[in-house]
């Protein structure tokens, strides 16, 4: 196996809110609140829920192109983020957490690894894995779209509004909460979140919008945030970057990360045959500092078998409920 010498793969191999400042392109003239397109997702206690572990994700080469003609590396978007700041357009801690969460924007050519068959694949465990384990949970998430592009200013000048609080469990029976207290733009290269609410749209795979390991997928609500996390009634984990997305169900009957070819998947081979969009709440090793977003393992109260916490958090909702307001 190859490893990639980051912070995040030496915490999940046992080795050992974002800053409210840069400003984003674009802008667009934003439409009343009374004119934005609103939505609510939820989903009942009592549903099937599941919790993903760290794993190896096989790289789809309509997104990731050959050995020999590698496509989406991390090194361009290091590159441009650098520059940025260089300009005074980025918090100046953005390049060095592409280059210890690399996922955000690409995989490096160092750490795809072929098999036996000539297949790519990230060996290093990460959020986009197959390996997941049923849970208990439950939540509920509004959405207010008003823009469709990024609007100038700092990541928490936007219109864009959202709510969420998830309940769910980990494998080990420990209780967590995530509640989102503000909607953010995260100022990383090519990630036009419209706003920091997305309805109706795509992202992932070859988008630049999230990281490449999730195939492009479209999205019926998402939003990018902060938040905290509660585990067993306490405040663990403040100000902690979030993602939460509604999609187009992207795994099959056997719980596979599906790939781009795939898509999208037909009734018999989703996970659950009658169920049209399932729910992903993921929370990365992302932390909020003075000078900008800064890597930091989450620290859940479940052990992995290397006996350290699992760093990040990526709760699945399977059984989700779609009504526009």
């Amino acid at each position: 196996m190859i490893t990639v010498k980051t912070k995040f793969s030496s915490v999940l191999l046992g080795a050992a809110g974002l800053l409210l400042l840069a400003g984003c392109a674009n802008q667009p003239g934003a439409k009343p609140e009374s004119q934005a397109q609103k939505r609510e997702v939820r989903q009942e206690a009592g549903k099937i829920v599941y919790w993903v572990l760290p794993g190896p994700r096989k790289l789809d080469p309509a997104i990731f192109g050959t050995a020999e003609n590698p496509r989406m590396l991390p090194e361009p978007k290091i590159k441009a983020a650098r520059e940025m700041v260089a300009a005074g357009k980025m918090p100046p801690t953005v390049p060095d957490v592409l280059e210890e969460l690399p996922i955000l924007v690409g995989v490096p050519a160092m750490a795809r690894m072929p098999d036996d068959k000539g297949d790519l694949w990230f060996n290093n465990p990460n959020p986009f894995s197959d390996k997941a384990e049923i849970i208990q949970g439950h939540f509920k998430a509004t959405f207010t779209d008003v823009v469709k592009h990024n609007p100038p200013g700092k990541p928490h000048e936007t219109p864009d509004k959202a709510t969420m609080e998830a309940h769910f469990t980990d494998p080990s029976g420990n209780e967590y909460r995530a509640i989102l207290k503000m909607v953010m733009k995260p100022p990383f290269p090519g990630y036009n979140t419209e706003g920091g609410v997305m309805l109706d749209s795509i992202h992932h795979g070859s988008t630049g919008i999230g990281s490449p390991l999730m195939p492009e997928v479209k999205t019926i609500a998402a939003f990018w945030g902060v938040g905290d996390i509660y585990i067993n009634g306490k405040l663990a984990q403040p100000d902690r970057m979030m993602h939460l997305m509604t999609t187009e169900i992207v795994r099959d009957r056997k719980y596979q990360l599906v790939f781009q070819k795939d898509l999208p998947l037909a009734p018999e081979r989703r996970h659950i045959r009658g169920q049209a969009t399932h729910t992903h709440l993921v929370v990365l090793p992302l932390k909020a500092s003075e000078r900008g977003p800064v890597f930091s393992p989450l620290k859940t109260a479940f052990m992995l078998p290397n006996g350290m916490p699992q760093p990040f958090l990526h709760i699945m909702y399977e059984q989700d409920e779609v009504i526009d307001l």
